[in-house]
């Protein structure tokens, strides 16, 4: 079938970019597309690391027509084997993503746009501070990590299920690391989940932001100057604009060879990503982060 040649062509030369340097500008990109492409270029260069293999593969693909187009919705699954000083690390990442064929040529290849994330309405309950006896624990993030690594591509479904989910899936990395919930049933107060409701702090990036800043919250976490201060189980949090409101949340999963954190997410879903996220859609050079070190024990 034509659309499958032209489809696979696309999947082709994108692998190819990576590791052939195929002209990105002969691709069906939008230039929001091309800047990323770009943007991770560059921070390859500056970084002195370079991508030794490149897999692209599409999943889940569906096609329905519309006019004389033939619209192509899939997953596209990238797997970059990194080489950096000498060692080398895989990073992978998951995108929804819409693809358009029209006759024997694809003309155009875009993300998916996100569902919007849940604001936080209500100022946060007075009295907001967790008990001694739920504060104290030990974090196991080993346990943190592999559960990261798990369910880096995948939705548990113990847990809650959100349309921006990248909050939520960094909650639940905490709580398989040990940390307790509190706070139920009211949203603005504590750290909690329940299948049906939780609090804003356990699914909305700032307020988990606020929250990990809290030094009476359940959570004990104490923020950082730099992000190779971190360790695997401790969190990144991104204001991709810098207007002091917090958009996204990571999880240190791994170190590069040079000691800079590798971070795992939802929304776009990622394995061992380079944490200053230049690639992202929601990248703008006025980007701000916060580094926080979840303590071993309380």
């Amino acid at each position: 079938m034509e659309w499958k040649n032209a489809f696979q062509k696309h999947l082709t030369m994108l692998g190819d970019y990576w590791v052939g340097g195929a002209d990105p500008h002969k691709m069906a990109l939008a230039p929001e597309e091309l800047k990323r492409l770009m943007n991770k270029t560059k921070t390859l260069n500056d970084q002195q690391a370079e991508i030794e293999h490149a897999i692209i593969q599409a999943r889940e693909v569906q096609t329905k027509d519309k006019r004389e187009d033939l619209v192509v919705d899939y997953s596209l699954h990238t797997q970059w084997l990194v080489k950096k000083q000498n060692d080398f690390f895989l990073e992978e990442r998951m995108e929804n993503r819409q693809a358009v064929v029209r006759g024997n040529r694809l003309v155009s290849d875009i993300l998916v746009p996100l569902a919007a994330e849940e604001e936080q309405t209500a100022v946060r309950e007075a009295g907001d501070q967790a008990p001694a006896d739920i504060r104290s624990r030990s974090y196991d993030r080993l346990a943190a990590v592999r559960y990261a690594d798990l369910w880096w591509n995948r939705r548990n479904p113990q847990y809650p299920m959100v349309g921006d989910d990248c909050t939520n899936f960094i909650s639940q990395c905490l709580h398989e690391g040990g940390i307790r919930m509190w706070g139920n049933p009211i949203r603005n107060r504590g750290w909690w989940h329940v299948q049906t409701n939780w609090s804003f702090s356990w699914t909305v990036a700032n307020s988990l932001c606020m929250y990990l800043g809290k030094p009476d919250g359940v959570i004990g976490a104490v923020e950082r100057a730099r992000a190779n201060e971190l360790v695997p189980g401790d969190v990144i949090c991104y204001d991709f604009e810098g207007d002091g409101r917090w958009n996204h949340n990571t999880i240190v999963t791994a170190m590069d060879a040079a000691g800079e954190p590798l971070v795992n997410a939802h929304t776009y879903d990622a394995r061992h990503r380079p944490w200053p996220y230049t690639d992202s859609p929601a990248y703008t050079a006025n980007i701000r982060y916060k580094f926080f070190h979840i303590k071993d024990q309380v």
